[in-house]
């Protein structure tokens, strides 16, 4: 392509060249053309009056003419020649017209024949003079056909140019198409087909080219995708296995252990009230601790199953009033200490999309911990409210019970583990490790800001439920 450019350029710049000498010739083979014609009026005026006024401006037509024919020749061979041979007959016509003389006197017979010879020189003067006209008037000829056949090549050069342009930009459309574009539609298409499942689906792409390297890494990765899956589907097979072990574990440590504990509690209750007085204060200490252990382990257990569920449970999203829920937990919570005197703060139009057994059960537990460590405060506060943070919707419970210390935050969610002695604040340390699963099993993360002595406050981003968290619609191990 470039190189058609860099011809048509050079044509073009060769045909301006021509052209301009062509113009230049004929400009000049006019200016000739002139002068000859001149010479011949001049000749005409002389040879009838024989004035010596025409013989002066026949002078001065030759020195203009022959100015011209000086002038160094700048076209082909066939203009030089032209040149040449009206330099000779503009020669010849001036020692033509030098030679015939000034009319004398009354004719005699010597004059007759002066006369006679004069004649036949101004004849020759004359034809000479038509054959440079002629001359001249055939080099104003040939520069225009000089321009013409110019343009003719100036325009053959360029349509063959444009040809070349148009034949190699079709050549090079059809090799982008047969080496890019369809190697790309195909690329575009394996990648529907892997989108919509098909892993066995392979490009095959033989060029060497970057194309060819992306499509066979391609290949490489469905091939890597379809060994992933069905690792992956022997692990889900694995796991749904696991599961269903699981379950059935949490079936047998439901039924199998609590039998035992009952039995464990009622034997020392009994033992209590039956023959309490024939033992000793060590003796009966001894068997309230074995029903408080029995009872404790009856609670981790509950506690356990518990967090099993909520991790196994299919969500059922729906609109969920959390303001109501706080109000209606909160009065049961009064219920169970009505001695106490704590200070609600419930925000009103707090509503999530979300599983509302699952939010009642994450809520519970959240304001069963606000209920818990305000029990040694005086004034104590619990708010329940939302706000906004960079766009995003907030929701919190807040309190000023005995809070913790930040350090040991990271232990906060894990099961089983406790910030406060049992002896301060009984409880199994598994309430917050289910709300943080139940936050988790909606896409909400959970997190905790606190001060010991002053009261703890925990957090949780509002997301509403899009397709990419669709665990929801499923149970998960």
């Amino acid at each position: 392509m470039f190189g058609a450019m860099v011809l048509i350029a050079a044509s073009i710049a060769w045909a301006n060249a021509q052209v301009s000498a062509a113009v230049e010739q004929r400009r000049h083979s006019g200016e000739i053309a002139l002068a000859l014609n001149d010479m011949r009026m001049v000749s005409f005026e002389y040879l009838l009056n024989r004035r010596e006024r025409a013989r002066l401006q026949e002078q001065a037509v030759w020195q203009r003419l022959e100015g011209l024919l000086s002038q160094p020749d700048t076209g082909d061979e066939a203009t030089a020649r032209a040149l040449r041979a009206l330099r000779a007959n503009g020669e010849a016509s001036h020692n033509l017209f030098v030679e015939v003389g000034p009319t004398r006197g009354p004719a005699s017979a010597g004059d007759d024949i002066q006369r006679r010879f004069e004649t036949q020189l101004s004849n020759r003067l004359l034809i000479i003079q038509q054959r440079g006209l002629v001359d001249a008037a055939q080099l104003i000829e040939s520069a225009g056909a000089r321009i013409d056949e110019t343009q003719r090549r100036v325009v053959f050069v360029t349509a063959s140019g444009l040809a070349l342009m148009a034949l190699i930009t079709g050549a090079a459309v059809w090799i982008f198409r047969r080496d890019v574009l369809s190697p790309i539609a195909r690329l575009e298409h394996a990648t529907r087909e892997v989108a919509a499942g098909n892993l066995d689906f392979e490009l095959n792409v033989d060029s060497a080219d970057e194309i060819g390297e992306t499509a066979r890494h391609f290949d490489a990765m469905t091939r890597a995708l379809r060994d992933s899956f069905s690792r992956l589907e022997l692990s889900n097979r694995e796991l749904t296995s696991l599961n269903s072990e699981l379950e059935s574990f949490s079936y047998s440590v439901s039924h199998d252990l609590r039998s035992p504990l009952r039995s464990m509690d009622g034997f020392s209750m009994a033992l209590l009230e039956d023959y309490g007085d024939k033992l000793d204060d060590e003796a009966r200490d001894s068997l309230q601790r074995i029903r408080g252990a029995s009872q404790r382990m009856g609670r981790l257990i509950d506690e356990l199953l518990g967090l099993a569920r909520v991790t196994r449970a299919e969500l059922r999203i729906q609109a969920v009033d959390i303001s109501a829920m706080a109000r209606e937990i909160a009065a049961g919570l009064a219920k169970t200490q009505p001695e106490r005197r704590v200070r609600w703060d419930i925000e009103e139009g707090i509503t999530v999309q979300a599983d509302r057994e699952l939010m009642q059960i994450a809520l519970q537990n959240l304001l069963d911990n606000a209920w818990k460590f305000t029990g040694k405060t005086a004034d104590a506060a619990i708010h329940v409210g939302q706000r906004e943070e960079e766009g995003d919707r907030i929701c919190f419970v807040s309190d000023n019970g005995a809070g913790f210390d930040m350090a040991y935050a990271e232990r906060l969610f894990g099961a089983f583990q406790r910030l406060h002695h049992e002896s301060d604040f009984p409880g199994t340390g598994v309430g917050l490790a289910i709300v943080q699963r139940v936050l988790r099993r909606h896409g909400w993360p959970l997190w905790a800001q606190a001060s010991l002595g002053r009261g703890a406050s925990f957090f949780f981003r509002i997301q509403e439920p899009t397709d990419d968290r669709r665990e929801q619609s499923h149970p998960v191990g």
